[in-house]
């Protein structure tokens, strides 16, 4: 699971079963590096999905000396090798005077998570049904007008409480016109999609009908 230069305590060393752990806990998502600050190499890795080894340089991993005086650093984002992001942050290690001896890089590859962000953002707007919908009936108006915004959702591309004015009309000529917003408590629930107070929802559905 881990690499390290030479198996031999040192004052890094006892840091290297904190290291495991966490790599363990998240495996295989998250890499844990300890940078020895005196030689400027890895002294320890687990799970090493960038493909580092212990005793390689930790050039690019450095932090001014100003950083270090912080216990934590970050989160911060990376780049690893293959062009996945990373989400980091950064423990210092410090010898028994306190000093900053080395740091601890936890490493998380963020591009599962983003995968399924953009699975479920194409999701958002679902395409039609190929089933037919259940008739407008009293007792399911609710659907009706759920749906019927979805709908109009999907056409226009954005979601009714981010719509413009000119789209924010359209949907509720649309709903008018469907005999939706004649049902009781519909123009409140429109207007919470909307995120719109009910006498804006009135003001709009007034001068569509006087037109």
């Amino acid at each position: 699971m881990a690499h390290t230069a030479k198996r031999k305590r040192t004052a890094q060393s006892r840091f290297f079963p904190i290291a495991d752990a966490v790599a363990a806990l998240f495996k295989p998502h998250v890499e844990v590096v300890i940078h020895d600050l005196a030689t400027n190499r890895i002294a320890y890795i687990a799970n090493a999905f960038s493909k580092r080894r212990a005793g390689d340089s930790s050039a690019g991993d450095r932090f001014e000396e100003s950083t270090l005086e912080q216990d934590v650093i970050g989160p911060y984002r990376k780049v690893n090798r293959d062009g996945h992001n990373l989400r980091s942050v950064t423990a210092t290690l410090r010898d028994d005077d306190g000093r900053p001896m080395a740091m601890m890089c936890i490493n998380f590859d963020v591009s599962a998570l983003e995968r399924i962000g953009e699975q479920v953002a194409s999701l958002a707007f679902l395409p039609g049904s190929l089933e037919p919908h259940a008739p407008f009936f009293h007792d399911n108006w609710r659907q009706a007008l759920e749906r019927a915004i979805g709908e109009f959702e999907t056409r226009a591309g954005v979601a009714a409480a981010l719509m413009d004015p000119d789209t924010r009309r359209q949907l509720i000529a649309e709903l008018d016109a469907a005999g939706l917003l004649s049902v009781r408590n519909a123009p409140a629930i429109v207007a919470e999609r909307m995120s719109i107070s009910r006498a804006g929802l009135y003001g709009y559905l007034k001068s569509i009908r006087e037109r």
